[in-house]
């Protein structure tokens, strides 16, 4: 049971994490692209690229898993 408890927590963490990022990206997005050098514009970009990757491998693992809830809700 505390396996369970620990998943269910991390995946309401990673919401609260994302959240929080999606806020500060919605809110400081603009200065940044006001103020920051090519170097960091550069750095952003490859920043971006990664946690796209990252997105899509979450968006896979979301998407098996929930697949494999719902087969598991199902009744035999």
């Amino acid at each position: 049971m505390a396996a369970t408890r620990s998943f269910l927590d991390n995946l309401a963490n990673l919401r609260v994490v994302l959240s929080v990022a999606l806020e500060h990206i919605q809110a400081n997005s603009d200065q940044f692209l006001k103020t920051g050098t090519a170097e960091q514009m550069r750095e952003a970009q490859k920043l971006i690229s990664k946690i796209h990757t990252l997105a899509e491998e979450l968006d896979k693992e979301f998407r098996s898993l929930e697949a494999l809830v719902t087969q598991h809700r199902r009744p035999m």
